[in-house]
């Protein structure tokens, strides 16, 4: 009788057809974990950052009476008497290397405090921009908010009255100078760094003719529109509060997500979308909480 043929140790195309189909459907259910799992790792090392900028900024007021850094983070062409700024990543004449960054920061105020400059890099900014210089890809993503001695004593003083004539602002300081002004609310609910998420977002000095309108609704709730366009780290962003804590953030409004995405497309792509631009409500609920931890007030 003849012998049986021992059967060949290949796959049949069958076979081979539903190992191709079980590896797809592991991906598909795999690849979305591991994206999250990186972004909360790239998060956590934003936070530590951020903590790093905080601390610099608590030492520098120590060294220096309680006065606060400069938070602009470029030279003003406008007369401002609060120091050196306390991060230069390019002003007007952006790096054009990543190595020239770097160099601008090591010469900001805080860079004795901080040490390494890749503590100003978030890993998830937007690297890739669209009718804006190259440069600023290698400009920090973090940014000093505008309350906390962004602008001239003069301004500090004339804006301050008359948002005094206007709203009901109490004994909260508006615009800080000093740490000992971090009263009602206190240091932990003032914020002091924010990642906008793209480079060069700084805070700079405004003209004084672009003040003209910001006493009204407009500086009240507009302004604050400005950095709520940050949405990548999962829908939200990181930030850091004059205590020396630091937390993370994800915008609870679909308006905020919708309006950040817009923004976000525009300023990588620079086309609109997705979607149609989302004008924020004044009472939209990111914005009230955003704008409670810049001003100590929230929108009115």
């Amino acid at each position: 009788m003849a012998t049986r043929r021992r059967r060949s140790g290949a796959f049949t195309l069958v076979e081979l057809l539903m190992v191709i189909a079980v590896i797809a459907i592991l991906m598909a259910i795999l690849l979305p974990s591991s994206a999250k799992a990186r972004e909360v790792a790239k998060r956590a090392r934003c936070m530590g950052n951020l903590r790093q900028c905080q601390t610099a900024w608590q030492l520098f007021a120590d060294d220096h009476s309680g006065s606060i850094v400069n938070g602009l983070s470029c030279y003003s062409p406008t007369p401002v008497d609060n120091g050196k700024p306390w991060l230069v990543d390019g002003d007007n004449d952006l790096p054009k290397s990543a190595a020239e960054g770097e160099a601008l920061m090591r010469t900001g105020a805080l860079a004795p405090y901080v040490g390494n400059v890749r503590a100003y890099m978030c890993p998830s900014r937007y690297r890739q921009f669209a009718g804006l210089s190259q440069g600023s890809k290698w400009s920090s993503s973090y940014m000093i908010v505008p309350s906390m001695n962004c602008s001239s004593a003069w301004a500090r003083s004339y804006w301050d009255r008359l948002i005094r004539a206007t709203h009901d602002i109490g004994k909260t300081v508006l615009f800080v100078k000093k740490t000992s002004e971090l009263l009602n609310p206190g240091p932990a609910s003032r914020m002091v760094f924010l990642d906008q998420g793209h480079g060069h977002a700084g805070t700079r000095a405004p003209e004084e003719e672009e003040w003209v309108d910001l006493a009204g609704l407009w500086w009240w709730v507009k302004y604050t529109d400005l950095f709520v366009e940050a949405v990548h780290h999962s829908e939200g962003t990181c930030m850091s509060f004059a205590d020396g804590h630091v937390e993370y953030w994800r915008w609870t409004d679909p308006d905020t997500i919708a309006h950040g995405r817009w923004a976000a497309h525009y300023l990588v792509f620079g086309t609109p979308g997705p979607g149609p631009w989302v004008e924020l409500r004044p009472d939209n609920p990111d914005v009230v909480r955003l704008h409670t931890a810049i001003w100590g007030k929230g929108p009115q």
